[in-house]
């Protein structure tokens, strides 16, 4: 164990850190979703499922604010703080934010604690009193998780700064295998109460582990209160928008919710469900590039270096595209096939399957997007840029907001999710538009054109899986294992016609990854004629 944590502790260059990255978060969604597959096994979507989803509103929305906020404002000035005046300033300047956060933390629990029932009636209107109940208790269960993972994000940015990519992912996994183990050993006597115990338990642990490590890899904790530190002011100044980026930002969601609340029984736990399957996928498939491109993009603007940071900025874009579009395209066909296959057993019946698999299909297009989104985003950031981005999305959030009002009625539960998507794309587009007037361009000649293949083979992956549809209709009563050859036979042939087509097409992000493929095949050995 020792010798596996030395190497998951050592210093890793880009390539090596995404597939630890990868790894890491392929192990995260799978306990993740075994956990969440045996959550709805267990308890399916009631009013009690309901009241666990209104209550995670505000841990969830408290956490994003210290952790979310701050460690994205991080990055930028610990990178210069680094550079310029060493370990002991960098050391100084962590010691301070966390001691900062805890205070904030502490504040922010007192009011949640007192003021707990009042948001739960605010975000719950429709919730009967069982529900408003229940939930506020859960609430409150939750809360040492605000604290917990606020710190712990300040402790994994010093990692990752580091590269220490390997134990960032070896904490996230043992944190939700913690949870998970939990939930299947308290169910029968906690009952519903062991969701949020076992979230709590898992953070504890997590938390303990990161706060080891870091202290290890020289982190040296100080106790620093005075807020009068040039850096730390000036990381206030630029965590202060993102704050209410993040506040508004969430408040979408908050949206959904309030609104499916007001529809029948279940429906907050079905768009909640999809939401998380939604955040599940993207754990998996963006989450990786995400925390790699913040790493880089601080590091090539704290060198005032915009050609280079132009030119990583577009190389990041063609690689995330390459699988989130396609990802995008099957999910908006085999979203129903998906749900059936993953969770459908116990309390968790082909009506589940189908409600929550048609809202997954209106979140679906939003993959095809996010990742890029992201991605100009954190770029803003690493130029100390926080004000369009935060703009952007307060403007995003009424428009969401007024677009839910407008497709709930015609569309329930699968309009909110819909809004969500075209707002999303949006905002997207416009953070486009106004980085390339920040930076002088972006290099869209070199990742529209291969965006524009990627968007062609996965329309003709989609015409296939919809003629596959037609010829193999999925049956949400068939037996699991017939449910699971359906959708092989048409997902795995589909994702063989969209490399195909890529590769005719000339994308240059597929010759990469073949190359990628080629050198991991043939690495130590003589490789064959034409292979570089």
């Amino acid at each position: 164990m020792k010798r596996v944590l030395g190497w998951l502790g050592g210093e890793k260059g880009k390539r090596a850190g995404f597939s630890l990255l990868s790894i890491g978060n392929l192990l995260i969604a799978l306990v993740t979703y075994l956990r969440f597959a045996e959550i709805a096994k267990i308890f399916g979507t009631t009013w009690q499922t309901d009241a666990i989803s209104i209550a995670m509103v505000i841990p969830i929305l408290l956490q994003q604010v210290i952790s979310t906020a701050f460690g994205v404002a991080f990055m930028p000035i610990y990178s210069r703080v680094m550079l310029g005046k060493g370990d002991v300033a960098a050391n100084r300047l962590i010691s301070r934010i966390i001691n900062w956060m805890s205070i904030s933390g502490a504040i922010l629990i007192g009011a949640v604690f007192l003021f707990g029932s009042s948001v739960v009636r605010i975000i719950g209107p429709g919730l009967q009193e069982n529900a408003a109940v229940l939930a506020n208790e859960v609430l409150k269960i939750f809360l040492p998780v605000i604290f917990l993972n606020s710190i712990e994000g300040i402790l994994h940015n010093f990692l990752i700064y580091g590269k220490r990519y390997g134990l960032v992912s070896f904490v996230r996994v043992f944190q939700i295998t913690v949870s998970y183990i939990v939930l299947l050993l308290g169910h029968k006597s906690l009952g519903i109460m062991v969701i949020p115990i076992s979230g709590v338990a898992g953070a504890m642990v997590s938390f303990s582990i990161s706060a080891v490590l870091s202290l290890r890899l020289r982190l040296r904790y100080m106790m620093v209160i005075d807020p009068r530190d040039r850096d730390f002011r000036e990381m206030i100044r630029l965590a202060v928008p993102i704050i209410i980026g993040v506040i508004t930002g969430y408040l979408s969601p908050v949206a959904d919710k309030i609104l499916a609340s007001l529809l029948r029984a279940s429906s907050v736990t079905a768009i909640d469900y999809a939401a998380r399957i939604r955040n599940l996928i993207r754990i998996v498939l963006i989450q990786p590039i995400i925390i790699l491109s913040t790493v880089s993009f601080a590091k090539i603007a704290a060198g005032n270096n915009i050609q280079k940071l132009k030119g990583e900025i577009a190389s990041f874009i063609k690689y995330i595209s390459y699988y989130t579009v396609p990802a995008s395209g099957i999910l908006v066909v085999l979203s129903v096939p998906m749900i059936s296959v993953l969770f459908q057993r116990g309390n968790f019946g082909p009506e589940q399957s189908q409600r929550i698999g048609y809202a997954l299909a209106f979140y679906s297009p939003w993959f095809a997007q996010i990742g890029i989104g992201l991605l100009i985003r954190r770029a803003f950031y690493s130029t100390k840029e926080t004000l369009i981005p935060v703009v952007l999305g307060i403007w995003a959030v009424f428009a969401n907001i007024l677009l839910n009002i407008i497709l709930i009625q015609p569309m329930g539960i699968a309009g909110l999710a819909l809004a969500t998507t075209l707002t999303s794309s949006a905002k997207t587009l416009f953070q486009m538009y106004f980085l390339r007037k920040k930076l002088g361009g972006i290099n869209g000649s070199v990742f529209v054109p291969e965006y524009l293949k990627i968007l062609t083979a996965t329309i003709i992956m989609v015409g296939y899986l919809v003629l596959s549809g037609k010829l193999f209709p999925f049956d949400l009563h068939a037996a699991l294992p017939g449910r699971i050859y359906n959708l092989l036979i048409r997902i795995i042939p589909g994702i063989v016609l969209y490399i195909a087509v890529t590769g005719l097409l000339g994308s240059t992000t597929f010759r990469i990854y073949v190359n990628v493929v080629k050198r991991k095949l043939f690495s130590g050995k003589e490789l064959p004629p034409g292979v570089s």
